[in-house]
């Protein structure tokens, strides 16, 4: 069994690192080839799309993970996951529909936003469909082939945007944040074709007959699903709308040039330094997709020795993951600055943000195994806790520290949620440790 772990472990870290090959090549080809303005731009609609994602997906994907992996039948949670879905899309996408004039000329203050917000709105049933067909991929422990998807994802949108760029290669502003926009949409209908082809050579057909969509419903199926999605969805819906706010704040009260300098900034953090400083996440997220359902399935059978195994392994490789990359970018900041983007801008900051980002790494396994405990509500408090402070040092020391607020606030929120998950964490296994010793005595 542990020679089974690590070799699963090992496979997805190999696939993981080839689609964030992929991945950072589709950020490498956005920042060569959008000027500098239209940088500025899809990074300020780029929060706005990842807080439309959550609300979209609402925690679905991870539950439906955990759910299908307890239990035989996977026929009701997928039922009751379309059907949530389906009307919670409806929802989102009416009321993001009538938001975005505001959003863009009264919050964000910038008109030339409305048409690459616009284009987000294609994205909403797509990153929806993607999410649910990767939970069922998870659930049924089929990992590879939920992590292979990111190829595909990633291969269609570099296909996409080489092709639009290529026979339009005087855009403007606009229409190159349009382009980019427009690609995640590209690469999330790449990735869900991919995985229906494989759910249906699995099981010689679609799992879910739509034709029966509607009957023989329980009531349970949704509870068990919602249950799971919602304190999840509240603990992704903080971190989401902390992006979202963080460029507001930024410029209130704040004159135009102060208001330009603070945007470039946040441009070049989100734009440049962040991909950098993540770059270990398409590994960790992974391996915390992979531990959600599998540790569910080892410790809801009594197998807790090897779900402990699973969750040490998994939590050292992401440090390990996250120290090696820190050790890079602080040593090399220049060196991967020029590499990538072919410009030094950013590689003081980068350097700078290096060591704190190592504890990021391990975030995503810390919170799975919190959503796999039946601890979700404390991920989305935690997540709060940093994320406030996060706003509150971006609205407090903008004025004393400048641009200075956003690597600030950034590290602090940063630190104080991934200790909290770590205490909450350990208090989990404490107690369900006790638990199990009283059931056996």
């Amino acid at each position: 069994m542990k020679k089974t772990i690590i070799k699963s472990t090992f496979y997805l870290i190999l696939m993981s690192i080839g689609a964030k090959i992929l991945s950072f090549a589709v950020r490498i080809l956005l920042a060569r080839t959008l000027s500098a303005d239209a940088m500025n731009l899809y990074s300020l609609a780029a929060p706005t799309m990842v807080f439309v994602i959550t609300l979209a997906q609402m925690g679905i994907p991870a539950a439906l993970s955990k759910v299908i992996a307890q239990k035989d039948s996977a026929k009701q949670p997928i039922k009751a996951s379309v059907i949530i879905s389906v009307c919670n899309n409806i929802i989102v996408t009416g009321c993001f529909l009538l938001m975005i004039p505001f959003l863009a000329k009264t919050i964000l203050k910038q008109n030339q936003l409305i048409d690459v917000l616009y284009a987000i709105l294609p994205l909403i049933p797509m990153v929806t469909l993607s999410g649910i067909l990767k939970g069922y991929l998870f659930g049924k422990q089929l990992h590879l082939s939920a992590t292979a998807c990111q190829f595909f994802e990633e291969g269609t949108r570099i296909v996409y945007l080489i092709i639009v760029f290529s026979l339009h290669p005087q855009m403007d502003i606009l229409t190159m944040a349009k382009t980019a926009m427009l690609s995640v949409t590209i690469g999330e209908i790449g990735s869900s074709l991919f995985m229906l082809f494989i759910i249906a050579k699995k099981s010689r057909r679609i799992p879910l007959p739509f034709t029966t969509l509607f009957t023989d419903l329980h009531r349970n199926a949704f509870d068990e699903v919602l249950t799971i999605s919602i304190p999840m969805t509240g603990s992704r819906l903080i971190g989401s709308l902390t992006y979202f706010l963080e460029p507001i704040i930024m410029v209130i009260g704040l004159q135009s040039l102060q208001a330009e300098a603070m945007v470039s900034a946040y441009g070049q953090l989100n734009g440049y330094v962040l991909p950098i400083l993540t770059m270990p996440s398409f590994i960790t997220v992974t391996l915390s997709n992979f531990l959600l359902p599998s540790f569910t399935y080892h410790h809801t059978r009594g197998n807790h020795k090897t779900a402990g195994r699973l969750f040490l392994l998994i939590i050292a490789t992401c440090f390990f993951i996250g120290l090696s990359c820190s050790f890079l970018c602080f040593q090399f900041s220049d060196e991967l600055m020029q590499l990538f983007y072919h410009s030094a801008r950013g590689a003081d900051l980068l350097k700078q943000l290096a060591w704190p980002f190592a504890f990021y790494a391990l975030q995503p396994p810390l919170a799975s195994m919190l959503h796999a405990l039946s601890y979700s509500r404390n991920t989305m408090v935690d997540t709060f806790s940093g994320s406030f402070i996060r706003l509150l040092c971006v609205g407090l020391f903008t004025g004393v520290f400048g641009t200075h607020s956003l690597a600030l606030g950034l590290t602090i929120g940063m630190m104080i949620t991934t200790l909290m998950h770590a205490f909450n964490v350990a208090f989990a296994l404490q107690k369900s440790s006790r638990s199990t010793q009283k059931a056996i005595s």
